[in-house]
């Protein structure tokens, strides 16, 4: 297939891969799990192969009983920021549970460190208050307090123009008078004075990702995001929802074109389709030997709307009448309605969701091949309108050589990718210089 169109690639790095058993696998650098220079070598090889940007999900629960691990994704990616020179850099901050004036000068200043490579996942949190010593907020307060936090920061941005740095040092001024501007951002949840502390950054702004996918997302996403993340695992699923996100993108008086669908791919990629096969065996047998109950709990509150299954036989599917109104969801509502979908399908067992979401895509497409399988799938969800991209994130950490090293080649062949940078900054890699 070759076109003028090309596919829009974030690469997510999850530690030692998207699959909580992953670091289990004979040979995973599990040890390695906060060493730089092992995460250097996967962002140095996606930006050989021209990868748009690195992608770094986050989430902000902990628990003694079942503790995880991963860096904090604006000083990770900084640090990898200083061992790359093209590749996009996305961190994931939750507008929850932090302030505009810290998140709008902490981004500004990584994309003045890296020439304009700065981006920003947004997300609201539906847990994790605990952290901060605050009450929860309903998924609809979430979302307002959301809305007014992205206004606030962009307005930040915003307070500096592009040329307000002068130097003179003849009449010693350094700033232009009038070229800085005094931010009064009153709201519901903020009141900031501003400006901000720091000059416009090279793109003015981050490149802005938003993730999720229930109404109160689409809406915030289409108003403010240059793309958006979402899980379709379902192509057809995936064609509707790049319609009406469209469609909300133009109603909120902006071009579609302006906006990337990227959906979650989540692949168990081999050598071979054997080889990926095996892998898959592999994952799904050490997935078996973990303690049922408590992944089934993390399903209940992380993937169907904080619901108790405990009384239900886990090899048959979820009786439709334990449904939760989608509307009395207050956590992850769009994960939610990919479940619920199984539940009416009657398509899987309680066992097989619990499986998938605690194991592997969490909802997310996740593909099982080699990278010409992989291609194929990619290519055929492309043309039919589902996707302008995807964010990979492979489930085992030879996943990542494979990805960057085998699947993305394979695109570039096909016509599908691009093979060079082509702007001077992360938006400009992916829609091009502006006019």
């Amino acid at each position: 297939m070759s076109s003028t169109k090309k596919l829009t690639l974030a690469l997510q790095i999850l530690g030692i891969g998207v699959n909580s058993v992953a670091w289990r696998l004979p040979g995973s650098p599990a040890e390695r799990l906060y060493d730089l220079d092992l995460f250097t070598e996967v962002a140095e090889r996606a930006e050989a192969a021209k990868i748009h940007t690195l992608f770094l999900s986050d989430g902000l629960t902990t628990s003694a009983h079942k503790p995880s691990g991963h860096f904090e994704p604006i000083t990770f990616l900084t640090a990898l920021g200083a061992r790359t020179r093209h590749i996009g850099l996305v961190p994931t901050v939750s507008t929850t549970y932090t302030e505009p004036f810290n998140l709008a000068r902490q981004l500004a200043s990584v994309d003045h460190l890296t020439r304009g490579r700065a981006g920003w996942n947004i997300v609201t949190s539906a847990w994790g208050e605990e952290n901060f010593g605050l009450p929860p907020l309903a998924h609809t307060d979430r979302y307002r307090r959301a809305h007014e936090f992205v206004q606030a920061a962009i307005a930040l941005w915003e307070s500096w123009e592009a040329d307000a740095r002068v130097f003179d040092r003849e009449s010693g001024v350094s700033v232009r008078h009038g070229a800085v501007r005094q931010t009064d951002f009153v709201s519901e949840h903020f009141r900031i004075k501003g400006p901000l502390n720091i000059d416009r950054a090279p793109q003015g702004r981050p490149f802005l990702f938003q993730a999720g996918s229930s109404a109160d997302g689409l809406r915030l996403g289409a108003a403010y995001a240059d793309a958006i993340f979402a899980a379709h695992p379902d192509e057809r699923d995936g064609v509707e929802f790049y319609q009406t996100f469209k469609g909300h993108v133009s109603n909120a008086g902006r071009d579609p074109d302006s906006v990337k669908v990227m959906p979650g791919l989540y692949a168990i990629i081999g050598e071979s389709s054997q080889h990926a096969r095996e892998i898959a065996q592999q994952l799904a047998e050490l997935a078996g030997t973990a303690d049922f109950a408590s992944q089934r709990r993390n399903f209940e509150r992380a993937g169907f709307g904080e619901t108790d299954l405990s009384d239900l036989d886990p090899d048959r599917p979820i009786p439709v009448d334990r449904l939760p109104d989608p509307k009395t969801v207050q956590g992850r509502r769009s994960r939610y309605e990919i479940y619920r979908k199984y539940v009416l399908e009657g398509s899987r067992t309680l066992r097989e969701m619990v499986l998938e979401f605690n194991a592997s895509g969490s909802g997310h497409w996740a593909p099982v091949g080699s990278a010409e399988e992989i291609a194929d799938q990619i290519e055929s969800r492309f043309a039919s309108g589902s996707a302008d991209g995807f964010v990979l994130s492979p489930q085992h950490f030879q996943g990542y050589r494979l990805l960057t090293d085998r699947l993305v080649p394979e695109l570039q062949r096909r016509g599908l990718f691009q093979t060079a940078y082509t702007g001077r900054t992360f938006r400009e890699n992916v829609f091009g210089p502006a006019t």
